[in-house]
């Protein structure tokens, strides 16, 4: 058996394989799920989520002791990497003793900064509702102690956004002194939470304490990591000038989206963009006067060609480098991924001149209002093609508001009765100079030649 304190990382074996969670299966646990898990049952609005090597089967492995190589897909600890030097023990599925014959990867101190095992939930966003279903057992390490196992095994697991739920895992009480366990397991425990912001990081931690978890070496189990999520209903309401902020993401790490853009402006084939459609819709502005209004003062109809100007800008918050928005033709290699991906070619600037003939009867007011057709999409920026490691993926989430070329721009020819105050300025006195002797002074005689 290779300790923790020597680890043998065994090499990184076969492609990443992502496994979309299902909505939880019928349980055939011992124990039923404790009172703090939420079932969730799968519904019309349910949508899987991937949850990258949910199995752990990733790398392969042999053997009857525990095996210390990275887990592809997860962090241990740091979020900035495959975990520290000690990372997480797995038992191969001839050993851990899981009904269905799945790997379990052992969880190994009551330290969330150093030992915690976690993942970013890929395609989650912010206001999500989340169910995980999982597997636990109590260790089967043979340096597991009876005493050690007698009244199960506690742990955390916690998504961010929601609340850390522990959970005890059923005790083994027929565990043998230097011998490998059978392992207990309960099958289709689950964990509800809202997501507080996207791609929330799943931690499991283990809460065993120290006179019981032989320096890290006996923890409990947990396998066949699945997931499901119903997704928060689109909000409509965010005006232009409020877009939500920009994210990055490297592997499990948050980055500063400053890196991301790096990344992928670099070339046009270093990322590609993948729209959320759900997310993302076409929408008219609110109406708005578009020049001046034109009140006729006269006594008879008025005609005249009046020209209208509808001017529209994009919003986004991406840097500068990224060249969306940008102008009219921007070629960056951003703004020709986006352009792929989307199926769009937007004019990210706008200026349109309509001719409109208006005809003013006496008495009225005539004027213009417009509104503007844009186009808000959604979406995400990522490394092309999947890298093998899934720590070394970029991930840049956006949002880009801009004028629609689908949707044309309404106009509004509008007249109707002058106001109070139009009425009054057009009754007011014609403005004339004084006659030179005095309005009420008899005119002079012609000067002779």
């Amino acid at each position: 058996m290779t300790s923790p304190h020597t680890p043998a990382r065994a090499a990184v074996a076969g492609a990443l394989l992502l496994g979309l969670g299902l909505a939880a299966q019928p349980a055939h646990a011992t124990q039923p799920a404790p009172a703090t898990a939420s079932a969730q049952t799968a519904g019309p609005d349910t949508k899987p989520v991937a949850v990258i090597n949910g199995d752990f089967a990733l790398p392969a492995f042999t053997g009857t002791g525990p095996n210390w190589a990275a887990v592809q897909g997860w962090s241990v600890g740091s979020t900035n990497g495959s975990g520290t030097s000690s990372g997480v023990a797995r038992y191969a599925d001839t050993v851990s003793g899981h009904p269905d014959g799945k790997t379990a990867v052992m969880l190994r101190l009551p330290n969330a900064a150093t030992h915690s095992f976690k993942q970013r939930l890929r395609g989650v966003r912010a206001g999500a509702q989340v169910t995980v279903t999982f597997d636990d057992s109590p260790s089967v390490a043979a340096v597991c102690t009876p005493e050690a196992l007698a009244q199960g095994q506690t742990y955390t697991v916690e998504g961010d956004g929601g609340q850390a739920s522990t959970q005890t895992t059923a005790p083994d009480p027929n565990k043998k002194p230097r011998t490998l366990g059978t392992g207990v397991w309960r099958t289709g425990q689950t964990y509800t939470f809202t997501a507080g912001e996207h791609e929330p990081l799943l931690t499991f931690t283990s809460q065993v304490p120290a006179t019981d978890n032989a320096r890290g070496d006996c923890g409990p189990l947990i396998a066949n990591v699945r997931a499901v999520q119903i997704p928060p209903p689109v909000d409509k309401t965010i005006p232009k000038t409020a877009l939500p902020a920009s994210q990055a993401f490297y592997g499990n790490d948050r980055r500063p989206v400053a890196d991301a853009v790096n990344h992928c402006a670099s070339a046009s084939g270093t990322c590609s963009f993948t729209p959320q459609e759900d997310y993302s819709y076409t929408y008219y502005e609110p109406a708005k006067t578009n020049g001046d209004t034109y009140i006729n003062c006269t006594r008879n109809a008025l005609t005249r060609n009046r020209p209208v100007t509808v001017a529209g800008r994009s919003y986004g918050d991406l840097p500068a480098k990224a060249g969306l928005p940008g102008s009219a033709g921007a070629a960056s290699s951003m703004a020709q991924q986006f352009a792929a991906g989307s199926g769009t070619a937007p004019s990210w600037a706008t200026s349109i001149t309509h001719n409109v003939t208006e005809v003013v009867q006496p008495a009225e007011a005539s004027w213009v209002e417009t509104q503007a057709g844009r186009r808000r999409t959604e979406g995400w920026f990522t490394t092309s093609p999947a890298p093998a490691d899934p720590h070394t993926e970029w991930r840049l989430h956006t949002v880009l508001d801009y004028p629609a070329t689908e949707l044309s721009d309404r106009l509004y020819q509008r007249t109707g009765p002058m106001t109070g105050s139009e009425k009054q300025r057009c009754q007011s006195n014609r403005p004339t100079a004084t006659t030179p002797v005095g309005a009420d002074a008899p005119a002079g005689f012609d000067r002779a030649p």
